[in-house]
């Protein structure tokens, strides 16, 4: 067993660039959430934070490694864990298929509070694992559904957090604005349609869907068209 590990850091930007440069081979079916309990955040110390709960699940619980696959931090930062490739240590017998985030902090009522940049660093993560993996919002799952523990807290309801989700309280900075907003896709799948690009309603019904190669090549043919059409204009005008 190591004496020494090592974890990376992101920020919910750079999180986003990871998620979406990476491919495994793992089928991946759920989002699991859960909460530390201890360490709570008051206890963080970053790095060594992490550092001390891989020792505890490897030398402690005699796992192969961390149990999560990812850690959130109360500053916004997310840690990375386990290998993606690897189911988590997370829930007995719902592990298969999982992708595990730890939420450092005791969020049973009267305890501590998710909020703040904690709040949007797991929203936004969330998002984006949804999105990587085509899940929807009931592919997430707190650790008390299937466990007597109260994880992710008591004072955390499914039905708010759910709706966080949905709502995507998070929004992404880049130097363009915000790249994961729902408003963003809408207005952008909205001008095709304006544009006479797209004309089929069903395209509307899952805008995360891929457009099938004969779709892709009709928008493109429309597009140059359209193309064609506004040069002869320009050199009748001239």
């Amino acid at each position: 067993m190591e004496d020494q590990q090592t974890f990376k850091s992101y920020t919910l930007l750079q999180f986003q660039s990871f998620i979406q440069s990476i491919s495994i081979n793992r089928k991946i079916t759920h989002i699991q959430i859960h909460h530390t309990w201890k360490p709570r955040k008051i206890d963080y110390r970053g790095e060594a934070t992490i550092v001390g709960m891989w020792r505890y699940h490897t030398q402690t619980r005699g796992w192969h490694d961390i149990g999560q696959h990812f850690s959130v931090a109360p500053d916004g930062l997310i840690w990375d864990g386990r290998s993606l490739e690897s189911d988590p240590a997370g829930i007995s017998g719902h592990n298969k298929g999982g992708v595990m985030f730890e939420i450092i902090g005791n969020f049973d009522k009267g305890e501590e509070q998710l909020e703040g940049k904690q709040l949007e660093a797991i929203i936004g993560a969330v998002r984006l694992i949804i999105s990587k993996f085509n899940l929807k919002l009931d592919n997430i799952i707190f650790h008390r559904e299937y466990s007597s523990k109260t994880c992710p807290g008591t004072g955390i309801t499914k039905d708010w957090f759910l709706e966080q989700v949905k709502a995507g309280r998070a929004s992404l900075p880049d130097s363009q604005g915000f790249i994961d907003s729902p408003k963003w896709k809408k207005d952008y799948i909205d001008w095709f349609y304006q544009e006479g690009l797209l004309s089929s309603e069903e395209w509307k019904k899952d805008i995360e869907a891929s457009l099938p190669l004969w779709a892709e090549a009709l928008v493109i043919k429309r597009f140059y068209r359209k193309y064609l059409q506004s040069s002869n204009e320009l050199i009748t005008r001239k």
